[in-house]
């Protein structure tokens, strides 16, 4: 086997070892891990940033976010939620977002404050269902008043 051959071989193995590390990830929770840890690691600079946005201040970066909206909370007079984006992965109508949020009230919210009906799987776990479709909400409690959640299209 010449060089060229090995080398392409080699590469293949690779990219497959590395895609089943990411299945594994991914089966085993990996959005939810990862948002987790990116809240623990960040705690204080979640905090900060959600304080200032939330008054209307301008905020600084927060690492692993991608955005940051304040979103009204439907259903719930004067409380709004921070929602920081911290990934995604999909296309067009299959897509998949995780992130974390706190709300003014303390309590879970919907994708974006939306008035989703949360049903309590489990102590501080929450989690919506279309009616008729395929696209459904989980939302868990990081810590008081903080939320991760993941939104599948």
């Amino acid at each position: 086997m010449n060089r060229k051959k090995r080398w392409i071989l080699g590469s293949a193995g690779v990219v497959l070892a590395l895609l089943l590390i990411l299945g594994l990830w991914w089966l085993h929770g990996g959005p939810r891990l990862w948002t987790q840890r990116q809240f623990a690691a960040h705690r204080v600079a979640f905090e900060a940033t959600a304080e200032a946005a939330l008054a209307g201040e301008p905020w600084k970066d927060v690492p692993g976010v991608r955005n940051l909206n304040v979103w009204p909370k439907e259903g719930a007079e004067d409380v709004q939620l921070a929602d920081f984006t911290t990934g995604a992965w999909g296309l067009g109508s299959s897509t998949l977002y995780w992130g974390i949020y706190c709300t003014t009230d303390g309590g879970p919210a919907g994708f974006q404050g939306t008035d989703m009906v949360l049903t309590e799987d489990a102590v501080g776990e929450y989690s919506w269902q279309e009616e008729d479709g395929d696209n459904h909400y989980k939302t868990w409690c990081l810590e008081d008043g903080w939320y991760g959640y993941l939104m599948e299209f």
